[in-house]
C-alpha cells in the first residue's frame, strides 16, 4: 500500500504528521475558502484563493499586485480582475512623536478588530464575488445574495453538488457543508462551421468576391440566419446567427461560434429550419461543429 504523501505537490516542503504544509496549508484539502493563503511558488508571501483555486492575486505584506505567471503555475488556476490597491505607504520619519502616535493607532486597531462583531456571510459572500469579478452576473447585491441563498437551499434538498464558480462562491459562504465534494462546471467556447455547397453550379450560391450567401432554395442560407442552441429537454441555452459567409458560387463557409457550459444532457444545434444535430458537451469541446449542406 501506498503511504501518504510526504512532500508538498505545489512546493515541495515537507509535510508534518497531519500531512499539513508549514507554506502552503491543508495539501491533501480538496476544497479551501476564499481568501489569502502562503504562495505555494514562494514567489510571494501571499496569494488570494476563489473557491479553494489559486488566483493571479498577490502581497507582500499590505502591498497588493498582480502575478498571472506565478498562478499558471498551480493547479486550477483561476484568473481575477485586478483591483487597485488603496492602501498607502507609511515611510518612516524619525520623529518620535510620529511613532508612538503610528504604533498607538496599530495597537487600537488590533484590539477593535479582535473584539468586532464579525461580519455577515452575505458581506463576505458578495465581496468574494467582486474580488473574483462574478457581480456582473446579478443585477444587484440582493439579487446575488438571494442567488447564493438559493443555491445552499437546492442543495439541502438533494440536489446535485455541482455548478458555476459564483455557486461554489455561495457554497463557501452559506453552507459549507456541501463543500467537500462540490464540482464547479466548466464552460466552453465553440468553434462552429457551417458549409453551403453548390458542386453542380444550379446558381445556389451568390458571391461577390467578398462575401456569399444562398440563393433559389437556399435563400434561407445568410449571414443573419439564426442558430440556436437547447439541451435535451428544449430549453434554449444560447443563440446567435451565422454572420457573413466567404467563398465562391461553389462553396460558401460560414464561420460563428458560441459558449455553453458543461452540465446537460446533450446540446442540440440548429440552424434556421436545417434539421437539429446533437452533441455531448466533450464532442462540442473537442471537435466543434462542422455542418455541411447542398449537392
Amino acid at each position: 500500500m501506498t503511504g501518504a504523501p510526504t512532500a508538498c505537490p505545489y512546493c515541495g516542503a515537507d509535510l508534518d504528521s497531519t500531512g499539513t504544509c508549514a507554506r502552503c496549508g491543508g495539501a491533501g484539502a480538496s476544497t479551501a475558502l476564499t481568501g489569502w493563503r502562503p504562495d505555494p511558488t514562494a514567489r510571494h508571501e501571499g496569494r488570494y484563493y476563489v473557491a479553494g483555486r489559486p488566483t493571479n492575486r498577490v502581497r507582500n505584506g499590505r502591498a497588493q499586485s498582480n502575478d498571472r505567471t506565478g498562478g499558471q503555475m498551480l493547479p486550477a488556476y483561476v484568473e481575477v480582475s485586478a483591483r487597485s490597491s488603496i492602501r498607502s505607504t507609511w515611510l518612516a520619519t524619525g520623529v518620535t512623536t510620529a511613532v508612538i502616535v503610528m504604533v498607538g493607532a496599530v495597537i487600537g486597531a488590533l484590539l477593535w478588530a479582535k473584539h468586532k462583531p464579525g461580519q455577515p456571510p452575505e458581506f463576505d459572500y458578495v465581496q468574494a464575488l467582486e474580488t473574483a469579478g462574478l457581480m456582473h452576473q446579478f443585477n444587484s447585491e440582493a439579487n446575488a445574495v438571494a442567488h447564493g441563498h438559493d443555491v445552499c437551499s437546492q442543495l439541502e434538498h438533494g440536489g446535485p453538488q455541482q455548478g458555476l464558480l459564483a455557486d461554489k462562491i455561495a457554497v463557501d459562504s452559506f453552507c459549507p457543508q456541501f463543500n467537500k465534494g462540490f464540482r464547479i462546471l466548466e464552460s466552453a467556447k465553440i468553434s462552429a462551421v457551417f458549409v453551403l455547397t453548390d458542386s453542380l453550379g444550379t446558381g445556389a450560391i451568390q458571391a461577390d468576391g467578398q462575401t456569399c450567401h444562398g440563393t433559389e432554395g437556399y435563400a434561407d442560407i445568410g449571414s443573419s440566419t439564426p442558430v440556436t442552441v437547447k439541451n435535451g429537454n428544449g430549453e434554449i441555452l444560447t443563440s446567435t446567427a451565422l454572420g457573413p459567409g466567404t467563398g465562391t458560387t461553389a462553396a460558401c463557409t460560414f464561420s460563428f461560434t458560441f459558449a455553453i457550459t458543461e452540465g446537460q444532457d446533450r446540446y442540440v444545434v440548429s440552424v434556421g429550419r436545417r434539421g437539429e444535430f446533437s452533441y455531448s458537451f466533450e464532442q462540442l469541446r473537442s471537435h466543434g461543429v462542422q455542418i455541411r449542406l447542398g449537392r
